[in-house]
């Protein structure tokens, strides 16, 4: 199975070990073990659980305020995702209140107005980051390559759920599940996205200054689509006893994730998760991400430094050489199916 991403040959990164310069000097270099390599922080996370949406009426306003999102490289992609100001808007009516901080109750719409992410508290899962549209755009072209049909699928960090989502609409997978740190962004985006791009997909007549307002219908077949789905919310740590994969056969033929590997203390859970749910010997992670987070320490160096040592997985890394900010997909596979 080949992989490109619109990038010469001169752009992929060697495999795994290959690009490992004993030589080079580096700020992790110092370590000498992987629990040394990060600090964990002592403030409380959100535990992990599932969501399970037994009805809408708690979740859907009568209207979805939409708007279409293009891929520059793959023009016949598109999909719909719930405006932000429309998510804002219901926040403000019904007076949501994000997981206990530590001063007190904490409202998801102030946090948002004052920063992207606050950690362990609110992880930046209302806005679409750019390497969302570059994970799009990397299925998009490869889809000829990658067998979905039947298949089980995990988005971690999915927020709006554009990877996943165009999955779901492009092939036709057993199932996706997704997986976000707070429960309001899977209640007030990732459900809305997931519907407005099968039932209530918008038509391009109903747009308007690049905007359409969505009627949501009560039916049934609404709720059926959701629960086609598996919704969990929290941390990571703990994350694969709440997915309870008891055997190979109930594990993830591939896990997605994009621009979740911006902290250093939380990529140990990342990875683990990635390891532990992922299906042997032929499963698949993609993992897009910036090379470096400028201000939070996090990139895509400790997170590969984190996989070479523990030599379960090679890596082959594709460039997106158009960024202004140098970002990459990571492919992941175990070492004993490794894709050239």
């Amino acid at each position: 199975m080949s992989f490109r991403f619109n990038f010469s040959s001169e752009e992929l990164e060697p495999t795994e070990n290959e690009s490992n310069d004993s030589t080079a000097q580096s700020p992790i270099d110092k370590y000498d073990s992987l629990s040394s390599l990060f600090r964990f922080d002592k403030r409380p996370f959100v535990p992990p659980s599932e969501l399970i949406p037994n009805n809408l009426n708690d979740i859907l306003p009568s209207t979805l305020v939409a708007e279409r999102v293009f891929f520059p490289t793959c023009e016949k992609s598109v999909l719909y995702k719930r405006h932000l100001s429309d998510v804002k808007f219901q926040l403000a009516q019904e007076d949501n209140l994000l997981e206990t901080d530590y001063n007190g109750d904490t409202r998801i719409l102030e946090l948002t107005a004052d920063s992207d992410i606050v950690q362990g508290v609110y992880e930046g899962g209302l806005k679409t980051w750019e390497c969302a549209h570059d994970l799009v755009e990397f299925l998009s072209k490869n889809i000829s390559n990658l067998d979905f049909e039947g298949k089980k699928i995990l988005e971690l960090g999915c927020g709006s759920s554009l990877p996943g989502i165009y999955i779901l609409t492009t092939k036709n997978p057993f199932r996706i599940d997704f997986q976000d740190y707070n429960e309001q962004v899977l209640k007030l985006v990732t459900i809305p996205n997931i519907l407005l791009n099968t039932l209530l997909c918008p038509k391009s007549e109903d747009f308007f200054n690049g905007t359409a307002e969505i009627d949501v219908p009560e039916r049934p077949n609404l709720l059926d689509q959701v629960k086609k789905s598996r919704f969990f919310m929290g941390d990571w740590s703990g994350l694969t006893d709440i997915i309870n994969l008891n055997s190979e056969q109930e594990k993830y033929d591939l896990i997605i994730s994009s621009e979740t590997i911006y902290n250093t203390d939380s990529l140990p859970k990342l990875y683990n998760v990635i390891k532990y749910s992922l299906k042997r010997p032929n499963g698949i992670a993609l993992i897009a991400a910036k090379s470096i987070y400028f201000g939070v320490g996090g990139g895509v160096l400790p997170f590969r430094h984190l996989i070479e040592q523990d030599k379960v997985f090679g890596i082959k890394i594709f460039y997106n050489a158009e960024a202004h900010v140098k970002r990459e997909i990571l492919m992941l596979t175990f070492l004993d199916s490794f894709i050239q």
